[in-house]
């Protein structure tokens, strides 16, 4: 039960943030995902926890006794006799603001009883910041007040085959209700061309990842050899994937370096919606952020394994005592040949489960070599098999079974969307350049096909005319690119941003795990929800709309949010001279997404979303045991 002692003051200050925080964000008519939500969450947490510096001192100076009792006298006063009549009148006054966004009544009630918390936790955040200026002991309670933000030392973390066990059922069972609602699984556009190649309509083809089509077709060849029913196949991959991401969810928990952070990541994990149903999607995404976290979580154990006794880094993961006290007194070795041939199996498929990735880990393998230097001859012997092997697949291999690989079109996402916009805005072209353009597709309908975050349009827009031209002249058109880019930098920077903005920052409203069920299809595939009714269909969507109504846990449905997140923890590591082998990777894998998306989509970027509890840096302070 320690694991559970909670500090209630810091609980009811942190509510007070939190409403505090969503009033002004109602009111300004911003996203719960702007960066200004968490500056006012942590601003209104910290001004209302001034009110309890006093009393907690009181406890270790007898000179401060007074400045709990005087705080308290004021807060009190003012808080409760004008607060709640001030927040009443202000939440009146901005009735139409507060509730103009929404059509539900419930929500439009909802909103303003938040509103109204909201105010009287902000006048009470004030009211304390004026009764601590007006205090004699001021200088104490700010002196103090930087407390607030100290966490208990953790506990020592769950160990051993059971716990790990138990974490990934965990897991599995929080998404089951979501695998027998969404039965036999979710599958879009893309799953049903990965499941074409699958049934032999389609020839097979490495725009979707070929490993990932065939790692389908085993579990549904399975499932449709006992049953003779196509959706039992469908489901026998679904749960596949079930499994095997809780298995990746449990082992990243174990490497957590203690008790309350094991159980924040498994809440994460479990309660989140959007790992729910990606987990019972059938999506190359899925896959692909299950082996990153795998990838990671070795990377971790080699480097520690590196690591001179005492010292306190992984591959970018912060430990804690308790995981240094784990190699203290042991033979620091270099890691195992068994390690390192599941790091070239791992990084044969991280490589191949996403074009991007094997970009990523080719830019990566300098960094890795330089970390592993210190057994650099099976570093580069794995590094060189993962490189070689994947040539080999994706050449010869693909060439012999006839998998088409992706045109040159699909990586060209940014500049053709520069370059439409520049059309759409009639920016001055070079006549030469925009014959160069007309030659390969035809412009007449390009403002109504154009559409500044989605580049698939003038993708399909470009095959449709005359793609080779590009093919065959790629310096020509390189060039035509280079030049217009130069001449118009405003309309080049806009068209890229409005493309690819959604990755850096957070307030770019995208939708995440909104799907259900199976895309209407013409080969007999159908949704059938094993559970049902108003009930099950409310709560997910409720769960999924928290994510664009509550500050803060918003934020956890934005990519852009999880990049600075990232960036932010790098920096952290990084003056700290802690390792950030994992770190550099997945901004890598960040910057391939910012060169060549199609889209802002929330699934590209979800291996950096389910690594977050291994990588993220808790809190920038030292921990003081309370």
């Amino acid at each position: 039960m320690k694991v559970l002692n909670l500090d209630l003051r810091k609980i009811i200050n942190a509510a007070q943030g939190l409403f505090g925080a969503w009033a002004l964000q109602i009111i300004l008519g911003i996203s719960v995902r702007n960066p200004l939500t968490v500056v006012f969450l942590v601003l209104v947490y910290w001004a209302a926890s001034l009110g309890n510096v006093g009393s907690q001192d009181s406890h270790n100076n007898n000179n401060c006794s007074s400045v709990g009792k005087e705080i308290s006298l004021h807060t009190g006063l003012i808080s409760t006799a004008i607060s709640l009549a001030t927040a009443l009148a202000m939440t009146i006054y901005s009735y139409d603001r507060v509730t103009g966004g929404f059509n539900s009544a419930l929500f439009r009630y909802l909103s303003l009883a938040i509103s109204f918390i909201g105010f009287a936790c902000l006048i009470n955040a004030i009211s304390n910041i004026f009764c601590a200026l007006l205090s004699k002991d001021r200088a104490v309670i700010f002196a103090n007040s930087n407390t607030i933000f100290t966490v208990k030392e953790d506990l020592p973390p769950y160990k051993g085959i059971k716990a790990f066990l138990v974490m990934s059922l965990v897991c599995f069972l929080c998404w089951m209700p979501y695998f027998l609602y969404e039965f036999p699984g979710i599958m879009t556009a893309d799953s049903l061309v990965q499941y074409e190649q699958i049934i032999g309509v389609e020839p097979y083809s490495n725009h979707h990842p070929v490993v990932h089509t065939l790692l389908i077709k085993l579990f549904y060849q399975i499932g449709y050899g006992v049953s003779g029913d196509p959706e039992i196949g469908i489901a026998c991959y679904t749960l596949f994937q079930m499994i095997f991401m809780a298995l990746c969810c449990g082992n990243l928990i174990m490497h957590l370096g203690g008790k309350r952070k094991q159980l924040r990541a498994l809440l994460f994990y479990g309660i989140v919606p959007f790992n729910a149903v990606f987990a019972v999607t059938s999506w190359k995404d899925i896959i692909f952020a299950g082996v990153a976290m795998l990838l990671f979580c070795l990377v971790c154990d080699m480097r520690a394994d590196l690591q001179a006794e005492g010292k306190q880094a992984t591959g970018g993961q912060i430990i804690d005592k308790q995981t240094t006290d784990k190699y203290a007194g042991t033979d620091i070795h270099n890691p195992t040949a068994y390690q390192w041939l599941i790091l070239v199996l791992l990084g044969i498929l991280f490589a191949l489960l996403r074009s991007n990735a094997w970009i990523a880990f080719i830019l990566w393998t300098p960094f890795l070599l330089f970390a592993f230097r210190k057994d650099i001859v099976r570093a580069l012997i794995s590094v060189a098999a993962v490189i070689i092997s994947v040539v080999i697949i994706k050449g010869p291999v693909f060439t012999l079974y006839q998998v088409n690989s992706p045109d040159l079109v699909e990586s060209l996402s940014v500049p053709a969307q520069q370059l439409a916009r520049m059309l759409v805005d009639d920016a001055v072209l070079d006549e030469e350049d925009l014959a160069l353009i007309q030659t390969a597709i035809d412009t007449t309908y390009i403002r109504d096909l154009y559409a500044a975050d989605f580049a698939d349009n003038i993708k399909e827009l470009i095959r449709a005319g005359h793609p080779e031209e590009i093919q065959n002249n790629k310096s020509k058109y390189l060039r035509l690119w280079m030049k217009e880019v130069k001449s118009n930098p405003e309309l080049a920077l806009e068209a890229w941003y409005d493309l690819e903005g959604g990755y850096i920052y957070p307030g770019v409203q995208t939708k995440v795990a909104d799907m259900d069920g199976i895309m209407d299809n013409a080969y007999g595939l159908y949704w059938y929800p094993k559970i049902g009714g108003k009930a099950v269909v409310k709560y997910k969507e409720i769960a999924l709309k928290m994510g664009d109504f509550v500050p803060l846990y918003g934020m956890l449905f934005s990519i852009g949010a999880f990049f600075w997140l990232l960036v932010i923890s790098t920096v952290i590591s990084l003056r700290r001279k802690e390792p950030v082998l994992c770190k550099i990777l997945l901004l890598l894998l960040t910057l391939t997404l910012l060169i060549a998306a199609p889209v802002v989509d929330f699934r590209y970027g979800y291996a950096m979303v389910v690594t977050m509890p291994l990588w993220v840096v808790y809190g920038g302070r030292k921990k003081v045991v309370e």
